[in-house]
């Protein structure tokens, strides 16, 4: 089968879209399909290859300025036409509703194509954490940020969701056609291989921006490490890093924050963890829960989204009310007398139950469903 997949973020940004579109397109090029990337080129104007076997097409980059690191693809609409022409796509596969999705879409319909977005993000959350004055109490854009995303996700023939969390939220807004697909964990790669240590390490995996509530995280280790000796690491980069690593040291807590870093130290990193914390209230799915839980990791979350319907609290992990800093605290006093070893196997069969081969044998089950269902006349 050929697919086509498009996108506004891709490598060098590592965040959970990218993931997704890394380790399904390559899956999907090792069963045999033919895909092929729309994307924007990164802003060093390098063009990442994923391998021999996936096509790029790159387009010119846009930033926004008010969202740092995120950025859109401006499509040039000839050179896309071409190229798909070209290519013969059976699917369209979109992962994120820019402009990019916006003319796939209508190629998609004039081609007779048939469409699937995947809903990786909820927009109405990024607009809440955009830093304008009031943006997150302002009731019209907000309702105008729900009116696009519905008339946009209405324009596929399949959504994905990839939670049953995610599915209840967008079909509360009358988006019908969805089905639930985790984006998936590779547990082939990720696995439980501990590392042995002297400290009780706790680990946040992410990118570095407000809207992950970092700080939150920060300040409940702030209260747990008053009580017990324990080392914090923060993986990953973003606009908020240097904010973040000044308020480490005002809190005068034994924080190491170490950027990206490669998939062997992420591994190790992983596999070093005690426990894995994350504040975040807007996950669609939380890939970096799953990554952690593949390496029998137990987690610490907050019961918000997908978050929970992963997080079994006392099973392989604790969950917290949203920005309830004590509460993770108390969390975190859990896990640390009761031991990682205690979670472990739990933590490893979520992991199991979402993993990429299952989440590609989905896709691969909806793709050849939508093929042969023929579609009307557009």
């Amino acid at each position: 089968m050929r697919i086509a997949y498009f996108s506004d973020t891709f490598l060098p940004n590592v965040n959970g879209v990218v993931t997704s579109i890394c380790n399904s397109s390559k899956m999907l090029a090792e069963r045999g399909h033919k895909v092929m990337i729309f994307t924007r080129r990164p802003k060093d104007s390098s063009k990442p290859q994923l391998s021999n076997d996936i096509s790029m097409v790159y387009f010119p980059r846009m930033g926004i300025e008010l969202y740092p690191d995120f950025d859109f693809a401006l499509p040039r609409v000839f050179k896309m036409f071409f190229a798909l022409c070209r290519f013969r796509p059976e699917i369209i596969h979109i992962h994120t509703p820019g402009p990019i999705g916006v003319v796939a879409i209508l190629f998609g319909k004039l081609l007779r194509i048939p469409i699937v977005n995947t809903y990786h993000t909820t927009l109405p959350d990024i607009l809440g954490h955009i830093p304008l004055p009031n943006i997150e109490k302002n009731r019209v854009a907000k309702h105008a940020t729900w009116t696009y995303t519905r008339r946009y996700y209405r324009r596929s023939s399949a959504v994905i969701a990839p939670s049953e969390s995610t599915k209840k939220e967008i079909e509360a807004q009358r988006l019908r056609n969805v089905v639930v697909i985790s984006n998936g964990v590779d547990t082939a790669e990720f696995k439980h291989a501990p590392i042995q240590h002297k400290e009780f390490q706790v680990l946040h995996v992410g990118r570095i921006s407000y809207e992950k509530n970092i700080d939150v995280a920060l300040n409940a280790f702030k209260l747990f490490s008053e009580k017990h000796t324990a080392k914090l690491k923060i993986v990953g980069d973003g606009p908020d890093l240097e904010i973040l690593k000044k308020l480490a040291v005002d809190l005068g807590i034994d924080a190491e924050f170490t950027g990206r870093i490669s998939m062997e130290e992420l591994l190790k990193a992983y596999n070093s963890a005690d426990v894995f914390i994350t504040a975040s209230t807007m996950e669609t799915e939380g890939l970096v829960v799953l990554e952690a839980m593949a390496c029998g990791v137990p987690v610490i979350g907050v019961n918000a989204r997908a978050v929970p319907r992963i997080v079994r609290h006392g099973e392989n992990g604790f969950i917290a009310a949203p920005g309830d800093v004590r509460g993770l605290a108390d969390c975190l006093s859990k896990v640390f007398a009761l031991r990682k070893e205690k979670f472990s196997p739990n933590a490893r069969r979520t992991a199991e139950e979402h993993s990429l081969d299952k989440s590609i044998d989905k896709i691969e089950k909806l793709y050849y469903n939508l093929v042969a269902r023929k579609l009307p006349s557009q």
